[in-house]
Parts: structure tokens; sequence; C-alpha cells
């Protein structure tokens, strides 16, 4: 068993009340497990029907098929708290939106249902994103206001060359 030793250098340690404070509020674990709730829900609704056409089709396969790679890895990144995961929540909800257009071409009120399902879930990805912003900017700021001080430039006064004795 190894036991704690002292370390040479220099520790920075505080305490709640003298320390910098606490950063805002990341966003609760539950709007992580709800968006993921949510893309998971909406995607399943996607692939259960199918009433698009063959030239359509391709094209929804293809956002689709990129969509639901990036929603899949999202939803697992939600789930496990992955910081790129709203990013990554973010840019599948926008192929889902898109999805949902396409699908509007033959189906007005399924692809209207698609894509204000998925607007829903970009909007949540978007809060989420703003609020891990918001602990970023904390983060970069505390970050800095930590950084020592640089020294002030000091005018040194011309030295003069040392002229041996005897000279």
């Amino acid at each position: 068993m190894e036991t704690e030793q002292w370390r040479d250098g220099e520790v920075l340690a505080w305490t709640e009340r003298e320390g910098p404070g606490r950063g805002p509020d990341g966003g609760g674990r539950r709007w992580w497990f709800l968006l993921a709730g949510a893309m998971s829900a909406v995607f399943l609704g996607i692939m259960s029907s199918d009433t698009l056409c063959p030239e359509h089709r391709l094209w929804v396969l293809f956002l689709g098929g990129a969509s639901l790679i990036a929603a899949g890895t999202a939803i697992v990144g939600l789930i496990d708290g992955w910081a790129g995961a709203p990013l990554l929540a973010l840019a599948s909800s926008l192929g889902g939106v898109a999805i949902g257009m396409i699908d509007a071409i033959h189906s007005v009120s399924r692809g209207r249902i698609i894509a204000a399902s998925f607007g829903l879930a970009f909007a949540g990805a978007c809060w989420l994103v703003w609020r891990q912003s918001r602990q970023h900017r904390w983060d970069r700021n505390l970050a800095r206001s930590l950084r020592p001080e640089p020294l002030a430039d000091v005018e040194a006064a011309p030295v003069e060359p040392a002229v041996p004795a005897g000279l």
C-alpha cells in the first residue's frame, strides 16, 4: 500500500469561502437524459415507418445514416456525460430536421412532426451547448486570474563596461 508523501513545490489550495466561488450551473444531468431520450424516440419513429419514393429515399438514407450514427453516438455520450455530446446532438438533430422537411413532401403531417420533434431536440442541444460555453468561459477566466502577473519591464540603466584597473 502506497502512502502519501510530501511533494516539493508550490501547491494551490483554498477553502470554499476564500476561493473563486462556484462556476455557473452546467445544466442538470436530467436534461442530458431527456435530450437523449427524445432523440432516441424520434429516430425510432422514423425507422419504424417508411413512405418515401425511391428518389427521396436516397436523400433520407444518406442524411439519416449520418444523422443516425451521430445521434447514436450523441445518445451514448449524453448518457455517459461526454463534453462533446451536446455538439454532436446539435449536428444530428439538424440532419433530423432536414429528413422531416424531405418527408413532408410525401406525408405532410408526418414530416412536420419529425421536423418539429428534431427542432425541439435542436433547441435542447442549443441550450446545453450554451450552458457549456458559459462554464468554459468561467473556467478560462478563472485560469487567467490565477496566472502570475508578468514582471514589469524595468528599464535598466546603461551599464558601463568594466575597465581593468591600471589602464
